[in-house]
């Protein structure tokens, strides 16, 4: 049985009354307006500041970290980084496995013809995905998806070769004030997934399961660019470039949850 359509002038009695009526409501929304435009204004400016070539040191280390693949069998979660072509040109193997088929969709679009891929259409977690024996695990943007994250990493391990090796990149937690900014930008993000940045609990049950080889935290330093950047687009890309590098050498990144805006982990398999 269908459902009629309320009268008209019941439909207004049943309207909350205050915030969007009236001048004061008026106000209100043009005031959140105002507001929203200057922050989206902000956010891109300050974005702005970090051009490809200071991006592009990051995945320079995780280059330097997985070495010669020719020989070997690599397992990209997800897919579509910015590693994917270069995954899959230089290793033996390449697999993809999301369970978005528009995600790989996309990647078979950049990866285009005559590199050797298999892309799989899976819940990285489901029996579906039977695959096993990865020399390489690569996980961008992965783990910062997810509120429970434990019984995917074992999972990972039971996917790893004997001496295999996990990279990983996500957001780290960044401390109080980061929080509070993420909080305030996240209607303005083209992505609606959930945040569960990257924390000491996580770099614990990591420990618990991995060998933690290596670790670097590019915005460490490197947030003071997407300040400068906000107040200066120019002078804030003239220094970006200079402060990830200074904190992809910092030997103690480890240590910097608290400090950055983002992680990554060189993993081995435990023997």
């Amino acid at each position: 049985m269908g459902h009629s359509a309320m009268p008209q002038n019941q439909s207004d009695r049943l309207k909350p009354k205050g915030s969007g009526d009236g001048p004061l409501g008026t106000a209100l929304g043009r005031g959140a307006g105002v507001a929203s435009d200057l922050w989206r204004r902000i956010r891109t400016r300050a974005l702005s500041a970090i051009g490809p070539e200071a991006e592009a040191q990051l995945y320079e280390v995780h280059k330097e970290w997985l070495g010669d693949l020719s020989g070997k069998k690599v397992l990209e979660i997800g897919g579509g980084s910015p590693l994917s072509p270069w995954l899959a040109d230089t290793a033996r193997t390449y697999h993809a496995v999301s369970a978005d088929p528009a995600e790989l969709e996309a990647l078979k679009v950049r990866l285009g013809e005559g590199r050797t891929a298999r892309l799989i259409e899976a819940d990285p977690m489901s029996g579906a995905f039977r695959e096993t024996g990865y020399d390489v695990i690569y996980l961008h943007s992965v783990l910062h998806r997810m509120a429970e994250r434990g019984p995917f990493l074992d999972r990972l391990l039971k996917k790893l070769a004997i001496e295999g090796r996990v990279v990983t990149t996500d957001a780290a937690d960044g401390g109080a004030l980061t929080r509070l900014v993420r909080t305030i930008d996240r209607p303005f993000r083209a992505e609606s997934l959930p945040d569960h940045p990257v924390t000491e609990e996580l770099k614990a049950e990591l420990a618990e399961r991995f060998y933690l080889i290596n670790c670097v935290a590019p915005f460490r330093l490197g947030k003071a660019a997407l300040v400068l950047g906000a107040l200066h687009p120019e002078l804030g890309r003239r220094v970006s470039e200079r402060l990830i590098a200074a904190d992809l050498k910092d030997r103690a990144a480890f240590n910097r949850l608290n400090a950055s805006l983002q992680v990554s982990f060189l993993l081995g398999a435990p023997d």
